[in-house]
């Protein structure tokens, strides 16, 4: 696809009411001659500036892509000066106050707290008071990395709207899902369990938000004996079932059951019956080859079970996806409601 980037730069220069070039390429992090020379035909924008341009017009969902080309160093002041920009375009010119180091992670809605996270809603009002000051609201976007194998934690992560997959990767770069974390529970048990480090990459599958809590505060709840620790152990036994089960289930179920236990785990985490995820990635989660994902998706399409368009799945009937789903989805939904139902 073409694009017309002296219009769309002047487009954003329009929307963010900036006064010159000067003050549009301070917000993109360019210099005044960076952008003379473009102007001039001497240069190019560069792809993660032109990104930057598409994402602040809300041309498309490209924000995962941003991320993901900013370079490790002044990462974080990058983040903030490209969300600054966000903001004043969304606020028709208005400059909005200056982020945190952090610009992923904003004041928590303290009124949602009883209905978002469960683990979170789970706890008696007194201790989802005191430690509602420590949390703050992390976007997670498609594709984030937040954690790497053998990296040491300094926080846990409790999804709202996100869905995370723990990924084993073996040392020839495949890799295989071994579990799934959202609205039901925690990322990062081994902080309170002792360990401080996971042998897994952990990796954003849905776009979404998560509350993080920070390593000290976890611990000193979790030391004090009450409902946070009961809750986050009995968490910890059904994300462990989750994972032992998922290891059976790859070892002895079809691509095709597989495929029904990702996509239900998957839809118990969401608000609706749409999941976002190609069939390539589906299948890298899945530790398969992308043909039997393919011919599995082509097959639940052409049942009336699925549909399936462009890295979109909308569940259609629930009820005959997990007619055909092997036993391994409700041993572990089974179990997460015994230990975390009502």
């Amino acid at each position: 696809m073409q694009f017309d980037w002296y219009g769309l730069f002047d487009e954003l220069k329009r929307r963010g009411h900036f006064s010159s070039d000067a003050q549009l390429a301070d917000s993109l992090m360019l210099t005044r001659a960076q952008i003379s020379a473009w102007r001039t035909g001497k240069s190019d924008l560069g792809t993660l500036t032109k990104i930057k341009i598409l994402d602040a017009l809300g041309h498309d969902t490209l924000r995962s892509a941003v991320l993901s080309l900013l370079p490790e160093k002044n990462r974080q002041e990058q983040i903030a000066h490209h969300a600054r920009l966000i903001a004043r375009v969304e606020r028709n010119g208005q400059v909005p106050e200056p982020a945190s180091a952090d610009a992923n992670v904003m004041p928590p809605d303290t009124d949602a707290l009883p209905t978002t996270n469960h683990l979170l809603a789970a706890l008696p009002r007194d201790e989802r008071e005191r430690i509602a000051p420590h949390l703050s609201t992390v976007a997670m976007p498609l594709g984030q990395v937040v954690y790497e194998s053998g990296d040491h934690l300094s926080h846990v992560y409790l999804p709202i709207t996100a869905i995370i997959s723990m990924l084993y990767v073996m040392e020839n770069g495949a890799s295989a899902e071994i579990a799934v974390v959202g609205k039901d529970g925690l990322l990062g048990v081994a902080l309170f369990m002792g360990g401080e480090t996971m042998p897994n990459r952990a990796i954003v599958q849905s776009a979404g938000h998560a509350f993080r809590l920070s390593g000290p505060v976890v611990k000193d709840e979790f030391a004090r004996g009450g409902a946070l620790q009961r809750i986050f152990l009995r968490y910890t036994q059904a994300l462990i079932t989750q994972m032992a089960q998922t290891a059976v289930c790859n070892r002895h179920h079809s691509i095709s059951q597989q495929f029904c236990r990702w996509l239900l785990l998957s839809l118990d985490r969401l608000e609706s019956n749409e999941v976002r995820m190609t069939q390539e990635l589906i299948a890298n989660m899945l530790g398969v080859r992308r043909a039997g994902v393919t011919e599995t998706a082509r097959k639940l399409q052409d049942e009336g079970i699925i549909r399936y368009t462009r890295g979109l799945i909308e569940v259609l009937d629930r009820g005959a996806l997990e007619a055909q789903v092997c036993e391994c989805y409700r041993v572990v939904k089974r179990e997460s409601d015994r230990l975390l139902g009502d």
